[in-house]
């Protein structure tokens, strides 16, 4: 980790950022599916990675993003003849890892143009995109006037079936109702028939909004949840999967749905 890195240890509000006694941080980490796999990619600002885990969870930055990879290479979703995008790739925590693996492309966009400034130059690998939408968004609503469109109105930039695969690890957490319909709907456009997307939600027994520092966190209601993904054009399974911090991902573990601040995740096929 660099000087410059280590000086980032504090949010632009100046609140600490806390990390638990022992949690690694290091630049070289071994996968949590207990692989050899390392990434030797320059660590991002300490900021970056609060905004992207929480500030109470940066030391879950690698650990987490390894429980990602590990399901999507599960799913079949990653190989050298994929095509791969990522919506909301944030500071590149899954990008930095897909580098050392075969993968015929990976195309990352976000709304933060800081992170993505990082991306580009942390990750210069050719198969790897990484795209800035000045989209408007609930979820921060202080930017608003400085984005160009909202993000009920976004069509993603890219062709008809583009992609073989999506992974969106924690988008719809933070997206209301009606912001969440239209990247489902853009989704369904840009994934080919038979693709996946891979994405997450929080559940509660009714739908609900919390706010704090003016982010938001979006609570759905479960069965509404389900009855709106088969309206869409995709094939829903609730996977059961389960992320636990420290422990590999197991794909032979499943568990019900989840209530509170503990992810959901389906994986939706393109019909």
């Amino acid at each position: 980790m660099s000087a410059e890195q280590e000086k980032c240890g504090t949010l632009a509000s100046g609140r600490s950022l806390p990390v638990p006694p022992g949690a690694r941080l290091a630049e070289v980490t071994r996968m949590n599916d207990r692989r050899d796999r390392t990434s030797t990619i320059p660590m991002p600002p300490r900021e970056f990675q609060a905004l992207v885990c929480g500030p109470d969870f940066i030391h879950l930055f690698h650990d987490a993003a390894q429980w990602i990879i590990a399901v999507l290479e599960h799913e079949r979703m990653c190989g050298d003849s994929v095509n791969l995008l990522e919506v909301g790739c944030g500071c590149g925590r899954v990008a930095r890892y897909l580098v050392g693996e075969p993968i015929g492309s990976y195309t990352g966009f976000d709304r933060h143009a800081g992170m993505i400034a990082y991306c580009r130059a942390a990750i210069p690998d050719p198969r790897f995109t990484f795209d800035h939408f000045a989209v408007a968004s609930s979820y921060a609503a202080a930017d608003r006037p400085l984005a160009d469109v909202p993000i009920e109105a976004l069509a993603f930039p890219y062709p008809a079936g583009s992609f073989d695969h999506a992974v969106v690890a924690s988008d719809f957490t933070q997206m209301p109702p009606a912001e969440a319909a239209q990247y489902l709907a853009e989704l369904a456009r840009v994934v080919r028939s038979g693709g996946k997307v891979l994405l997450s939600v929080f559940f509660s027994q009714r739908h609900h909004v919390e706010t704090s520092d003016n982010r938001l966190t979006v609570f759905y209601e479960p069965d509404r949840f389900e009855a709106d993904l088969l309206m869409s054009p995709f094939e829903a399974r609730a996977s059961g999967y389960t992320y636990t911090p420290g422990e590999p991902f197991r794909p032979d573990r499943r568990e019900a749905r989840q209530y509170g601040a503990r992810q959901n995740w389906y994986v939706l096929t393109r019909r």
